[in-house]
């Protein structure tokens, strides 16, 4: 019974088609340039990445939330 599976397994995987080969065209040209092209950077918005400076230049910082009132 085993050896008439294994039969029928190889009989089915000959009949396959020969595999197609695509063209080296893109389907969409707009989207191969977005993910393979060269990422552009912004120098001045590079500057302002401090998250691995031992100190905090000076100049005053600018938090994205207003700092609590130490009175209350």
């Amino acid at each position: 019974m085993r050896s008439l599976g294994l039969v029928i397994t190889f009989a089915l995987a000959a009949c396959g088609s020969a595999p197609v080969e695509q063209d080296k065209t893109p389907l969409d040209p707009v989207m191969t340039e977005a993910l393979e092209g060269q990422l552009m950077v912004d120098p001045d918005l590079s500057q302002q990445n401090m998250r691995n400076l031992a100190i905090v230049p000076g100049g005053p910082i600018d938090p994205a939330l207003p700092l609590p009132d130490p009175k209350s």
